[in-house]
């Protein structure tokens, strides 16, 4: 077999592949006897029609046959004999069989992009200390009393003070029309609400809010303007002068709970404070060095891609950007972002996932290059408990999970998520660490 290989751009290479016709005419008389056997041709009693009867009567189908038969083992054993990396194959064109029976044809493939793997090993990062302070334990501690803050109304005849929670009703307008009816990208919050809580701080709501509600007791209105920050991301809204019409309807007070045992007992059963502390020491150093580990290999990937320049499959690049823009339309809604706010940047955001996407891209390509450099694979024990891990997810059994993957040809992409993330380890593991200094 004689294989001439040809790269071309966007990871594209084809094979023009020739087969010697010793081995086609082996496979050519395997597939015409076949068809003697069970051919039904006038004259001839069955399975005992010439060979050349045969062939003519069944040239077309012969042929097809014969293809199926030779081409993708052809592809699979050219492949092998080149080392080359393929991630699919699209075509097979071209063929042309010879009256000697050589056999001539091209295929197309889509392959890894070709690029030399930087030193990967002894990559210098960072350590972060994790041990955990003190002072850290007590602003977890102060976090879970915030949680478990209770809120009591004002006891004092006073007007509304900075730190209160006032809880009011509001109108917004300009030149006396709604806010939301001159600029519909700003929503309804801006032009009003009932019944809605404000923590009396200077930047609560917009800068100076709640300093025009200083002194305001329960019942009373108060009437005042403020101007939208330049900073607003609604496009014409900075620089705008709202009119606010705001009703006091009642001013509370935070009352948090005294950090003691019965506290300690409220948030972990039969806990003492002591007992607390200790857990929140426990909790405080898995999440430091789980932060620790998370930004060890974030580190050594933006070190090696940035010594890696490739071109990448450019169908890849395409199906992995509408992945992320459809991830990214799907956090904007959830947190109620408008479509008309999303497609006024679009261009930005389509821009950003294209980005993310090669990166995406090319991370993989660097880490399985690696994995086969080092001779990493994922075993049938690792792949199994990937599965199980995602059925408990997905609240379904495995065997039902595994069909439905294989189903949608997404089988090797576990694998491959696997694969990457051991090779990822692998290179933490390999790491040279340098020590920072708390608070770096």
């Amino acid at each position: 077999m004689n294989v001439v290989v040809e790269n071309l751009p966007n990871c594209i290479t084809t094979l023009r592949i020739e087969l010697e016709p010793e081995k086609v005419s082996v496979v050519w008389d395997e597939v015409t006897s076949d068809f003697s056997k069970h051919a039904r041709i006038p004259g001839y009693r069955l399975g005992k029609a010439p060979k050349a009867v045969v062939e003519k009567k069944f040239k077309k189908e012969i042929r097809e046959e014969l293809e199926k038969k030779l081409l993708s083992g052809a592809c699979r054993e050219a492949i092998q004999e080149k080392h080359l990396r393929v991630l699919s194959l699209t075509q097979i064109d071209d063929v042309e069989l010879a009256d000697d029976k050589s056999m001539k044809f091209t295929a197309t493939l889509i392959t890894h992009p070709d690029f030399q793997l930087p030193v990967y090993k002894g990559i210098v990062v960072p350590m972060h200390p994790t041990e955990v302070t003190d002072e850290e334990i007590e602003q977890s501690l102060n976090h879970l009393r915030e949680q478990a803050a209770d809120f009591v109304d004002m006891k004092e005849d006073r007007g509304a003070e900075m730190g209160d929670y006032i809880v009011v009703d509001y109108r917004g307008t300009i030149d006396g029309k709604p806010v939301e009816e001159l600029f519909p990208k700003a929503g309804k919050p801006l032009s009003g609400n009932d019944d809605f809580w404000i923590n009396m701080t200077p930047e609560a709501f917009f800068p100076g809010y709640a300093a025009a509600l200083i002194g305001a007791k329960p019942g009373e209105t108060r009437t005042f303007e403020i101007e939208v920050p330049a900073d607003f991301p609604v496009e014409g809204l900075p620089g705008q002068k709202i009119q606010y019409t705001v009703t006091v309807k009642e001013i509370k007070t935070r009352i948090l709970p005294e950090l003691n045992d019965a506290f300690a007992a409220t948030v972990a059963k039969d806990k003492t404070l002591e007992e607390l502390r200790t857990m929140a020491r426990e909790e405080l150093g898995r999440q430091k060095i789980a932060g620790v580990e998370a930004r060890k290999r974030e580190d050594i990937m933006r070190q090696l891609l940035s010594q890696v320049e490739c071109e990448l499959p450019s169908d890849m690049v395409r199906t992995e950007t509408r992945r992320i823009l459809a991830d990214v339309v799907r956090e904007n809604q959830a947190r109620g972002i408008g479509e008309d706010v999303l497609k006024e940047n679009e261009q930005q955001i389509v821009g950003g996932a294209a980005e993310n996407a090669r990166q995406n891209l090319k991370s993989t390509f660097i880490l399985l290059r690696i994995g086969e450099a080092e001779g990493i694979k994922v075993t049938q024990e690792e792949f199994n408990r990937r599965i199980v891990q995602l059925a408990v997810r997905y609240d379904m059994k495995p065997d039902k999970l595994l069909k439905k993957l294989d189903e949608r040809n997404a089988l090797d992409q576990i694998t491959e998520e696997i694969l990457t993330a051991k090779v990822l380890d692998f290179l933490a593991a390999n790491a040279s660490v340098t020590t920072v200094a708390a608070g770096v």
